[in-house]
């Protein structure tokens, strides 16, 4: 196993430019939060599949004016001195922006998923969602899984403009229906089982 070594960022905190002058097939996740490199193992097989399988189906049902994918580069925050760009597991985006550039502008995302696994609980759970709300997306779910909670579930949140913050619209264990950001009917069993 070969060591993984990183260019240093231009200054004393990493730049856009310094994040996005990074090789793609890192075999680490990559988030530059504030400014700052954080590095994260690369997801279980299971949360994969589970982000993978949910993925799909948001896809099947999503209008022809948005676009479904995984794992792709979010920008939150276009700071200077401490950007924000993460890569949430499932991203709902505008059809209007081009799928071979990148990052995704926070402005032309409606629905942003994590799926919790055991190292990411925290992460999950408190500092992503504080920054999907700070970048104002719409819609966050997280989908807690049997490794991370008594039960698998999907929580649903939207964002509330009064107070910035999400505020939480549901709890989904076997099924999830919704009209925001679009209609949606999912049977959540063929999501998670193995």
């Amino acid at each position: 196993m070969h060591a993984l070594t990183l260019p240093l960022p231009s200054g004393d905190t990493w730049t856009r430019a310094d994040y996005e002058a990074l090789p793609e097939d890192l075999p680490v996740r990559l988030s530059l939060v504030h400014g700052e490199l954080v590095v994260n193992p690369r997801p279980r097989p299971i949360r994969q599949r589970i982000a993978r399988r949910l993925a799909a189906r948001i896809e099947d049902a999503a209008p022809d004016a948005w676009q479904v994918d995984t794992d792709v580069d979010v920008l939150l925050d276009d700071d200077e001195l401490e950007p924000v760009e993460i890569a949430p597991d499932i991203v709902v985006y505008s059809a209007d922006h081009d799928v071979y550039q990148r990052p995704i502008p926070a402005d032309l995302i409606t629905l942003v998923v994590e799926v919790v696994s055991p190292s990411t609980k925290r992460k999950d759970r408190r500092i992503q969602p504080a920054l999907y709300a700070e970048a104002q997306i719409r819609h966050y779910w997280r989908v807690e899984t049997d490794q991370t909670a008594p039960a698998f579930a999907v929580y649903t949140y939207e964002l509330d403009d009064a107070t910035g913050g999400y505020v939480a619209t549901g709890v989904h264990h076997d099924r999830i229906t919704a009209t925001l950001p679009f209609d949606l009917d999912i049977d959540l069993k063929a999501v998670h089982e193995r």
